[in-house]
């Protein structure tokens, strides 16, 4: 059995700052305006508002972090680089998760971030950058359990609405449970009502820190096609409005770039978060 992926003092750090950081009764922020000798990577990129990147985010440790004025986590620090390298100021527009991809979808924000990944539903309505990380569906237990097999003899809670439910609810029958939210199931897990939780493995490192369980720790499940999310994998992405193709082109070659300079793994490394999620592969779709 693989090791597991414990959670570690940078972890813990990064759910504090979703907890002290903005909630989405906030108004828009800006970061400083970058160097006016600054040259853009690609000068033709339009945006909403010329010289600034509008990024709609909600909290959403370890990838988007906004706290005292400054976007980071895993992707926030991607997105924070790729606006200086086109010589734009962020400005973040916090929300509720729901209202994020809406957002770019009409208009009101260029992309945004926290672990969205590219699915065929949403590449109808938005366009979808180049895979940024990889979020394995992942299992939070205090077994260690890896498998399709082992999760077949659990009892599993699950949040509304994740990918490849309906693939465990085959598998698994009435031992999975379906809750409202993600905290819903890890309060049930807590309490000993279910024998573990499934989510992204972002989602799972949130979980796990603002919900504690002694000796869990968070596996990502080995590819297994009675759930087809293990095999091809959830990628994250920075979504684009459909009618600005040059965004997205630029934000490709950005990711491309900070991915082959190495400067990406040194970003999942600060986060505590696998440095081999930064190697996505070739672009899926859910």
């Amino acid at each position: 059995m693989r090791t597991p992926y414990l959670l570690t003092p940078v972890l813990l750090v990064t759910a504090a700052a979703v907890l002290a950081g903005c909630s989405g009764t906030e108004e828009a922020s800006s970061t400083s305006a970058p160097d006016a000798s600054c040259t853009p990577a690609h000068p033709d990129v339009t945006t909403i508002t010329e010289g600034v990147l509008t990024v709609a985010q909600y909290p959403y440790a370890p990838f988007s972090i906004y706290e005292d004025g400054e976007l980071t986590g895993v992707e926030g620090d991607v997105m924070t680089r790729i606006a200086e390298m086109e010589c734009l100021t962020i400005e973040v527009v916090p929300g509720e998760s729901a209202a994020m991809i809406t957002s770019v979808q009409n208009g009101r924000a260029d992309t945004t971030l926290g672990s969205w990944y590219r699915t065929a539903a949403r590449e109808e309505v938005v366009l979808l950058s180049d895979p940024v990380v990889t979020s394995p569906l992942s299992l939070i237990s205090t077994t260690g359990a890896d498998t399709a097999d082992e999760i077949a003899a659990m009892t599993i809670g699950v949040g509304q609405g994740l990918t490849n439910a309906e693939n465990l609810a085959e598998l698994l029958g009435d031992n999975l449970k379906t809750y409202p939210s993600g905290d819903a199931a890890m309060a049930d897990f807590q309490a000993g009502r279910v024998d573990g939780v499934i989510m992204g493995l972002g989602a799972a490192v949130e979980q796990l820190n603002l919900h504690p369980v002694d000796g869990a720790s968070i596996m990502p499940i080995q590819a297994d096609e009675r759930i087809p999310a293990t095999v091809d994998i959830g990628q994250t992405n920075f979504p684009v409005n459909q009618s600005n193709e040059a965004l997205v082109e630029a934000i490709n070659d950005d990711i491309a770039e900070i991915r082959s300079s190495g400067e990406l793994a040194e970003i999942a490394e600060k986060y505590d978060y696998p440095v081999d999620a930064t190697e996505p592969g070739e672009p899926n779709l859910l």
